[in-house]
């Protein structure tokens, strides 16, 4: 800007400070620098060479810094930046697809980054700061702080054709989640109370494949009622629930308020609010 004038004594009224400091400023700037960036001109002051390489320098930083003022207030709004979201397969496959397909309409400049896991891989992950968001099994461990979205029954089923068999009879396979997972916890002790020791020979972490399994005969498996009731090929064999499955919302107790994550905790909530998809208790 001091280039821009006709004199230091010009610029230093327009930068609202006195001549003998604007000059002094410029003084301890070259000494800094080791060249010289004015020179006489008469009564003006002119750019020498290496004046214009730092004035052009600065011009540079400080059209930047204007980027930069402008992305940090799309990011303050939501509408800039990245959010690492984390979700189980259930969660992925028929409780957030729309909410997801929403928040990519309405936050365009956001960049989605999905990781799907088990429960325990996902807190791991929230804890370790690679995720900004997660929505899984509840309830959260130390640490994180969760948000109830609802709870998911889960059911006993198997192809309609073997649906009149007794579940805790001999030669009967099963097909379910991961051991060590929450939902097999859950899942075994439901099975328990009813005298039933499962015979696992498949595992999966996607209620979509332990579906198919059992439609095919393979195995009976246990579903939450919204993955399993909707196929014509199975059959609730119980007719109850075995066990009741929280899913929650989670993040880290630390971490600051970030606009792009309340607005996709929002649309979660929307959504299930709207569908029913996370209370399946009928």
């Amino acid at each position: 800007k001091v280039a821009e004038l006709s004199s230091f004594t010009e610029a230093a009224r327009t930068f609202g400070i006195s001549q003998p400091a604007l000059s002094q400023s410029l003084s301890q700037l070259e000494q800094r620098l080791g060249v010289v960036l004015f020179e006489q001109d008469g009564r003006r002051r002119r750019l020498t060479e290496a004046g214009r390489m730092a004035a052009d320098f600065a011009a540079e930083v400080l059209g930047r810094t204007g980027e930069l003022e402008t992305w940090i207030r799309s990011q303050q709004h939501g509408d800039a930046g990245r959010l690492r979201i984390g979700l189980t397969d259930a969660a992925t496959l028929y409780l957030l697809p729309d909410a997801l397909m929403i928040f990519r309409e309405t936050h365009p400049g956001v960049e989605m980054q999905l990781v799907v896991d088990s429960t325990s891989a996902l807190c791991d992950l929230l804890a370790r700061y690679e995720l900004d968001l997660v929505f899984a099994v509840g309830p959260p461990p130390e640490g994180l702080i969760g948000e109830a979205l609802g709870t998911e029954e889960l059911r006993v089923y198997a192809r309609r054709s073997d649906g009149t068999a007794d579940p805790s009879a001999a030669g009967v396979e099963w097909a379910l989640p991961p051991a060590g997972s929450r939902t097999r916890a859950l899942i075994e002790a439901g099975l328990a109370d009813r005298g039933i020791e499962a015979v696992v020979t498949l595992t999966s972490q996607n209620p979509d494949v332990l579906r198919q399994v059992a439609a095919v005969g393979l195995a009976w498996t246990v579903l939450p009622e919204a993955v399993g009731g909707n196929d014509p090929e199975l059959v609730d064999v119980l007719g109850e629930a075995v066990a009741h499955r929280p899913l929650a919302m989670m993040r880290r107790e630390s971490a600051p308020e970030d606009a792009r994550v309340a607005a996709l905790s929002r649309l979660a909530r929307d959504m299930v609010r709207l569908t029913g998809a996370a209370t399946l208790a009928r």
